[in-house]
């Protein structure tokens, strides 16, 4: 067994493995997005491990966050994941990358997985988790709010939403909220005041791209309270709907929001790890 830097044209075969590795996720779709594609700020590395010219292990990481890690089943307890988790750092989290995540943590249901990290010196940190809504119940949006107007951003209008984002929210924001613009279903709505500047956005479909999932959204201070986040919410939804796992709402915030305006429900549930370091 060898180590050696995964090249985009094994990208069927690790995904073959991630496939079976990761019954719970969709990796089959974002397999691609996941291993090679990156957030703005940090720059991905991606090590395969090989048995001749047969791909059974793959990692991916990015700074401190471990992106990905799986072992073929036949091939586990050869020490071929404690090799892989050895390309980490330190204090390395694996799973919630931010803006480029397959979720927000592990899921709950790895269980054989979250306990040979604990094994080897992962600690719990927090647990989150996805809703989802059934799209067909959820209603139209209001088409005008009070003092505001709602909709997609023009090209003229998106580096102001852009800018926006990354300054009041979060710079890794601003990757996921062009992503969706920029997208098949152009799922980026925003909220301006009469004035036109921006004060509000939802999108979905920015990360794990294909399946439809919707975050992130922000409405800045002065402005909430307004039922900007509920249309918002809505418009986004209805948006992607029709794609795989549309109506997930990732990583969530205020849970009993998004069940009040779309009737959400709990979905899954991920827990987040990260190594202890020594002191």
């Amino acid at each position: 067994m060898h180590l050696a830097p995964l090249p985009r044209s094994s990208l069927n075969a690790a995904t073959a493995l991630l496939v079976e590795a990761l019954p719970h996720d969709r990796i089959d779709l974002v397999a691609e997005e996941k291993l090679f594609g990156d957030d703005g700020a940090r720059t991905g590395v991606v090590t395969g491990a090989w048995e001749g010219e047969t791909l059974i292990g793959v990692c991916a990481v990015a700074g401190r966050y471990i992106k990905v890690l799986a072992v073929a089943a036949e091939h586990r307890r050869r020490g071929i994941g404690t090799q892989l988790l050895a390309l980490s750092t330190p204090d390395a989290r694996i799973g919630d990358h931010p803006g480029n995540y397959l979720a927000p943590g592990i899921d709950v249901r790895y269980e054989e997985g979250i306990a040979w990290l604990v094994k080897r010196g992962f600690v719990e940190r927090g647990q989150v988790e996805n809703l989802r809504a059934d799209l067909a119940e959820v209603k139209s949006p209001p088409k005008d709010i009070d003092g505001y107007r709602v909709g997609r951003p023009t090209s003229l209008e998106l580096p102001a939403v852009l800018h926006m984002v990354s300054t009041q929210f979060a710079p890794v924001w601003a990757k996921e909220v062009g992503l969706a613009a920029h997208g098949p279903r152009h799922a980026l709505f925003c909220a301006w005041t009469e004035e036109g500047v921006p004060v509000a956005f939802a999108c979905a479909d920015g990360n794990n791209q294909g399946l439809g999932w919707f975050g992130p959204a922000g409405t800045l201070p002065a402005h909430r309270g307004k039922k900007l986040g509920e249309a918002l919410l809505v418009h986004t939804l209805l948006a992607v709907e029709g794609l795989p796992e549309a109506g997930v709402i990732a990583w969530i915030g205020p849970k009993p929001f998004y069940a009040r305006a779309v009737g959400a429900v709990d979905d899954r549930r991920f827990v987040q790890l990260e190594r202890q370091v020594q002191s």
